[in-house]
């Protein structure tokens, strides 16, 4: 089967996408996307090695929509960050938060989901 045969059976049916930069605001997710050809994307809302989060201006969420809409980029996921973990008592309160503020950004920008890792348990005492 060649490349052309495999599309045609998947009848439109499987998004092709990537995980793509928000490097210089989260619009700018969407002209990455188009770039490679995506169909569907991922993207960090924030630094995802970092507790520090920075709320996207309204500005930029506006834009990040209008150009999703116009190149037809969906279903859309974020990824939260790496330093969640729901299995340690002393981060448990700072992964909610920070799933939390994910979650609120994946309303505003009509992502389906909200992508992490949930961490690990060292011991079971």
């Amino acid at each position: 089967m060649n490349q052309i045969e495999f599309l045609l059976i998947l009848g439109g049916k499987m998004k092709i996408g990537g995980h793509v930069s928000t490097a210089g605001g989260l619009n700018v997710a969407i002209d990455n996307a188009v770039k490679i050809g995506a169909e569907t994307i991922q993207i960090f809302a924030s630094s995802p090695r970092s507790w520090n989060f920075s709320e996207p201006k309204e500005e930029d969420v506006s834009l990040f929509l209008e150009k999703a809409n116009k190149f037809a980029i969906s279903p859309i996921f974020l990824h939260g960050v790496y330093l969640v973990n729901l299995g340690n008592s002393v981060l448990l309160e700072k992964s909610i938060n920070s799933l939390i503020q994910h979650m609120l950004v994946a309303s505003s920008i009509h992502a389906k989901g909200v992508i992490f890792h949930c961490g690990s348990r060292k011991s079971f005492e």
